[in-house]
């Protein structure tokens, strides 16, 4: 009986140690350092300095959407102007066709907010969509060909990250070569 539990005892022990061998690394294998580099999307869009196509094609969507606009600025005044004008002395029959005038115009405006909202997605995804795309291809690229093995967006973490070396910001850099390769 001793023997056995000497026997059990020992192979458990050996179990013990081989499975906590094969939890440590081996010492020659050693990582190699990322390099990393910084791009900010948000200077893409930048008027001066941005990338040209992408800035274009949304100086295209204003364009297209300052009727939209001004006729909504436009029914937003007039709304203003009724609701502000004098109820003092008017006849009831006329502040209830104030009343109604203004429920009608409020209609009418969130309605045209609702529609050049959708017209507005969609046409920006029509106009934006490929340059987004090709952006994206060529940042890549760009990357890769530096050597970089991570490239990390400041525009999605303005609050939370710390840029040490700014020589890691590509985004200068990785716009002028887009533009050069994208006229």
């Amino acid at each position: 009986m001793r023997f056995r539990t000497l026997l059990f005892i020992s192979f458990a022990f050996i179990a013990f140690v081989s499975a906590s061998d094969a939890q440590v690394p081996a010492a020659s294998a050693q990582v190699a350092p990322l390099k990393v580099g910084i791009v900010n999307s948000d200077m893409f869009i930048n008027p001066t300095g941005g990338i040209t196509k992408l800035v274009a094609a949304l100086r295209t969507l204003e364009t297209e959407f300052k009727p939209r606009r001004d006729d909504i600025t436009a029914l937003v005044t007039r709304l203003d102007t009724l609701q502000k004008q004098p109820t003092a002395n008017v006849p009831q029959q006329q502040l209830v066709a104030r009343q109604e005038q203004a429920q009608a115009l409020q209609t009418e405006i969130r309605r045209k907010q609702e529609d050049a909202r959708v017209a507005y997605g969609r046409r920006f995804s029509t106009l934006t969509d490929p340059i987004r795309l090709s952006i994206f291809n060529a940042l890549e690229a760009y990357a890769k060909a530096r050597g970089i093995d991570l490239l990390v967006d400041q525009a999605k973490f303005p609050d939370g990250m710390l840029l040490v070396n700014k020589n890691a910001d590509l985004t200068a850099a990785f716009v002028k070569d887009f533009n050069a390769k994208n006229p």
